[in-house]
């Protein structure tokens, strides 16, 4: 650090020699102490005479060089922020962002030493320091990290899986991801998972391309894996041409090992497409085949995860509901289902839940769920449109194939949740012409043909009201129109949302304010918290009525509610 002289007049520094001469008591008082001398200081000499006393004891306990200690002061000062720049850190002690990186080989060691992680992504460097290094220095001791013991083949792909969280944060590298991985294969050498890889004598490339897609295979039971998943692998998100081309073409030594093949559809190989062999499940992976893969309910929302709520519906909509739960339950489904097969019509059940917002269209979905034990795959369509032609398209196939393989595998098929679905249920676009518009109604159409071949339950929620598309229209079989509650409605909404309200106070607001039930629930929210941070839980009817006021002029903000 001493190499950092500056050559510019320093500021004097606000802390007190008498402070800086008593010897700290914790790591954190030292780098409370180091960060107000070093700041404006450059690092320069003065700072380090000055500083000597807190560095020294933090360096000490923690094992660190001085420079080491000084910087790990710093970051922790800004640990708040998930994305520390370099170039804040040289503001901070007043130099070039060029000086500070020659310190950059003791970053480096700090980040090697896991005090720091990393994100590299498209050449944008930024650091964070994990919740358990601060916790550490708290507790006045050093961080170690404690490595989990990797014993078996599922331990192994446990493991893995945090690699690649890793990666989808840029915090670590795809040459990295190898390295480890070679290190978890070898800690797990004699397991069946090893032996049989070894057998192939991949290469390293083809050998962690494998271990990646048998990964998404055990973690989301993904029978098709397309080039916008592989590409989760490779820095930058940039699949090298080589690999896209022995894939596309069938010629990686992985489909010559009988490893993966493409994905059937209709009787035509998608070239874009991949899945594991059934060979390569049944032998590499027959340890943790007792543990449901290919039966994977990550990312699904659990049935006995959902509380139960009392729902307010009109009339029509209350019939409607009640008579499409009954069908749902397990022992209805699969004689309606079965009874529909042997008629030779479609066995899908396809539902649309269409009305004004905050209108209870996707709470519905959830009680339905709760009532008949099945756990929902909730798709937004808004997350799965990708701004690359032709993504989209198979983000949607991708959707699909996972609910299909999930309604094989599992006694009782999940309902499909196509939630706030407006994007895709209007009215397609005719003779459309820019690549957007063909995007879109490509995605209807793919819509439209899974929804002929469904076996499972598909429920759709929209606010769409006049501008639904017919050709969805005709294939949806059950249709539930939400309207806005009624009077009466609203009364018995209020009175569930603020129990202790009067029935003469809930008529009251129900008949000066023509609110949704998700708009009623946002008043009762706010009445909540006021009344825990004043104590006072009195229902003021004027200032519920003001809130009412409030509410109605930011309703222009879609919201979901009962």
């Amino acid at each position: 650090m001493r190499e950092l002289k500056n050559s510019r007049p320093q500021r004097e520094n606000s802390v007190s020699k008498s402070k800086i001469q008593v010897a700290p008591k914790s790591i954190l008082e030292a780098f409370e102490n180091i960060v107000e001398l070093a700041k404006g200081s450059n690092l320069d000499a003065k700072f380090l005479k000055k500083a000597a006393p807190q560095i020294s004891f933090a360096s000490e306990k923690l094992g660190l060089t001085d420079q080491q200690t000084v910087l790990l002061a710093l970051f922790l000062d800004n640990s708040e922020s998930n994305r520390i720049l370099i170039s804040e850190i040289a503001e901070f002690i007043g130099c070039t962002t060029t000086r500070i990186l020659r310190l950059s080989k003791d970053v480096d060691t700090l980040v090697d030493l896991n005090y720091l992680k990393v994100s590299k992504s498209h050449r944008n460097v930024s650091y964070r320091m994990p919740w358990e290094v601060i916790e550490a220095l708290k507790n006045d001791t050093p961080f170690i990290q404690v490595k989990e013991e990797i014993s078996d083949t599922a331990s192994f792909f446990d493991e893995f899986a945090k690699l690649m969280k890793e990666k989808d944060d840029d915090e670590i590298t795809y040459d990295k991801i190898k390295q480890r991985a070679d290190e978890l294969l070898d800690s797990i050498k004699d397991s069946t998972f090893a032996k049989e890889l070894r057998k192939y004598n991949l290469c390293g490339d083809d050998r962690i391309l494998f271990i990646f897609m048998a990964h998404l295979y055990v973690e989301n039971d993904d029978n098709c894996i397309g080039f916008h998943d592989i590409d989760d692998l490779y820095d930058n998100c940039d699949i090298p041409t080589w690999c896209k081309r022995e894939l596309r073409k069938g010629e990686s030594d992985l489909f010559h090992y009988q490893l993966i093949e493409f994905v059937n559809e209709d009787g035509m190989a998608r070239t874009d497409s991949y899945k594991l062999t059934d060979q390569a499940k049944e032998t590499m992976l027959s340890e943790i085949q007792n543990n449901n893969i290919g039966k994977s309910q990550k990312g699904l929302i659990k049935h006995d995860s959902l509380t139960a709520k009392e729902l307010i519906y009109n009339s029509d909509e209350r019939v409607s509901i009640e008579e499409l739960t009954s069908i749902l339950t397990r022992e209805r489904f699969n004689g309606v289902q079965e009874r529909l097969h042997k008629a030779g019509m479609r066995k899908g059940f396809c539902c649309l839940f269409y009305g004004a917002p905050g209108t209870g269209k996707t709470e519905t979905v959830y009680q339905i769920a709760r009532k008949t034990g099945r756990n929902i795959m909730k798709v937004d369509v808004d997350k799965v449109k990708s701004c690359w032609v032709g993504e989209s398209e198979k983000n949607i196939k991708a959707i699909f194939d996972r609910y299909r393989n999930m309604c094989s595998n599992t006694d009782l098929a999940p309902i499909l949740l196509f939630n706030e679905a407006d994007a895709v249920l209007g009215v397609r676009m005719e003779g459309a012409a820019r690549a957007v518009d063909k995007m879109e109604n490509s995605i209807q159409n793919i819509i439209l043909q899974e929804m002929e071949s469904l076996d499972g339950i598909m429920i759709a929620t929209t606010n769409l009201t006049n501008n639904l598309d017919k050709a969805f229209e005709r294939r949806f079989l059950y249709k539930v129109r939400y309207e806005k509650p009624t009077v009466e409605a609203r009364k018995k909404i209020w009175k569930i949302m603020l129990p202790g309200i009067s029935s003469e106070a809930a008529h009251s607001l129900s008949t000066r304010f023509d609110m949704s039930g998700g708009e009623i629930e946002n008043i009762a929210r706010k009445h909540t918290v006021n009344a825990i941070l004043s104590g006072d839980e009195t229902i003021d009817l004027d200032k519920i009525s003001e809130m009412c006021q409030k509410e109605r002029i930011a309703s222009s903000t879609k919201r979901v509610g009962f």
